[in-house]
């Protein structure tokens, strides 16, 4: 492959990507003869006619947990990370390793191969995806069935055993993903019935207790991405994964640490009766607005008190919708009078919660916080709002140098925190940007410290403004 074609390659891959999601989805809205449909399949055929201009094929590979366009890797950059983990799903419902688009694909091949690879979301079909697209007569549209245990397949699961940093972040990106894909329907699917179900929030919660009671904190670097496309729901699970690392430094008890992961995962279902455009709106809000955004943690509750049954977490999970906005001071709403008492949970909630908005990218605000100015705001100024133990829980699971962090250690070197230590909130996990000779470190292969050496210490945390460092993708990568 020369220089030209992988630039070609490179350019038209994540478009691919967010073609491909955009036809799936209006396929499950429209039939094959609807304009909509039409419009999105032509243009995902156009684009892949593009390619196959300059290439005798396009082969749409995913492999641990990648997509690759003809062996040139499709960057999982951080405004394509929702449509990007929801195809890597599509991909792994069906056990399909790769779609091949031969030169000479028909509109009507392309149509025919999207009904099939729909009806496949069956998982009695689902296997049978490759053999099917043979029998319809589709010559120019090759699926490819994902290969068991291939040679790299093994290395990958003897490095898991070895407990190597590059399978934690492998295995965190999967359970995190995993979570937002399950917490954008679990919330939507409330909204369609007035109530939530909890079963499924527990299904996509345990995996994030169990990373974090095996000291895997990758997932928590995770929480710093913000500015992708599913954001609203990822907010929910950032919440979530940050309510169970303060709830294990505390010491809380497995069960507990699944409750309050729960209950970070629907602390915002209450939103959901609130109009969209009030939420997006880039402007302030009007009073009637705000009052209308203040509901919403007695929506929630209403919502929680249309479940079936009674049982703990059922009750938990209703406390922390209701309470997640009261402050330990009584500043916060809603006002239930004086003798009312923020629950244990509602008070971890309430932090994980304020942390991750506050270093959300919001339209409304001309720039969030760092993540280590959000660290700083929670201890400093609005301190007196929240529990101090609970604080000291927060700064004990994402370190004194959040992930997201841009950081100048005292010897010159320039890193990036991507994840915290458990062992050392001064040291977080890096990659190395910068040398202290000036010299960049390479994008494809950069130098990454698991932890910060001993012999490194921090200077101090840059703003954005003094560095044009996209945190965002390199986290994402």
């Amino acid at each position: 492959m020369d220089e030209d074609d992988g630039a070609l390659l490179a350019e038209i891959g994540p478009t691919l990507l967010v073609r491909l999601s955009a036809m799936l989805r209006t396929a499950r809205t429209y039939d094959s003869t609807n304009q909509a449909f039409q419009r999105q399949l032509h243009d995902c055929l156009a684009l892949i006619l593009r390619g196959l201009e300059e290439e005798t094929e396009l082969a749409l590979v995913s492999a641990a947990d990648y997509f690759y366009l003809n062996g040139v890797r499709i960057k999982a950059q951080a405004s394509l990370l929702g449509i990007y983990h929801s195809l890597l799903g599509e991909f792994e419902r069906r056990t399909l390793g790769a779609i091949r688009f031969l030169q000479g694909v028909s509109p009507a091949e392309f149509e025919r191969f999207l009904q099939l690879f729909m009806a496949a979301e069956d998982p009695a079909l689902a296997e049978r995806l490759p053999e099917t697209v043979t029998e319809a007569s589709i010559e120019h549209i090759v699926a490819v069935r994902a290969v068991q245990l291939e040679e790299e397949d093994v290395s990958q699961a003897l490095d898991e055993r070895r407990n190597d940093p590059a399978a934690e972040r492998h295995r965190a990106k999967r359970v995190f993903w995993r979570a937002v894909l399950g917490t954008k329907k679990v919330l939507l699917r409330a909204k369609q019935t007035g109530r939530p179900d909890l079963r499924h929030a527990k299904r996509l919660v345990q995996p994030v207790v169990d990373s974090i009671m095996n000291h895997e904190y990758s997932i928590v670097g995770l929480t710093a991405l913000k500015d992708h496309d599913e954001y609203t729901y990822a907010h929910c699970v950032n919440v979530s994964v940050l309510s169970i690392g303060i709830g294990q430094a505390l010491g809380l008890p497995r069960q507990a640490l699944a409750d309050v992961g729960v209950a970070g995962l629907v602390h915002d279902i209450g939103k959901m009766a609130v109009p969209a455009e009030v939420l997006r709106k880039p402007a302030a809000l009007s009073a009637e607005e705000w009052g209308m955004v203040r509901r919403h943690p007695l929506e929630g509750t209403k919502m929680m008190m249309r479940m079936p049954g009674l049982s703990s977490l059922m009750i938990d999970s209703m406390r922390v919708c209701l309470e997640h906005h009261m402050n330990v001071d009584r500043t916060g709403y809603p006002d239930v009078g004086d003798e009312w008492s923020q629950a244990a949970l509602s008070r971890i909630v309430a932090v994980a919660d304020c942390f991750d908005a506050i270093t959300a990218h919001r339209a409304y605000s001309k720039r969030p916080y760092t993540s280590f100015e959000g660290l700083q705001y929670l201890l400093g100024p609005a301190r007196v709002g929240f529990d101090p133990a609970v604080l000291w829980g927060l700064v004990m699971t994402i370190g004194l140098y959040p992930a997201g962090s841009v950081l100048v250690t005292e010897s010159g070197y320039v890193v990036l925190a991507m994840s915290p230590n458990p062992n050392d909130v001064r040291r977080p996990n890096c990659r190395v940007l910068v040398n202290p000779d000036g010299r960049m470190e390479s994008e494809e292969n950069p130098q990454m410290w698991h932890p910060m050496p001993d012999t490194e210490t921090v200077a101090r945390a840059l703003r954005p403004e003094e560095h044009s460092v996209s945190t965002g993708d390199l986290l994402a990568a």
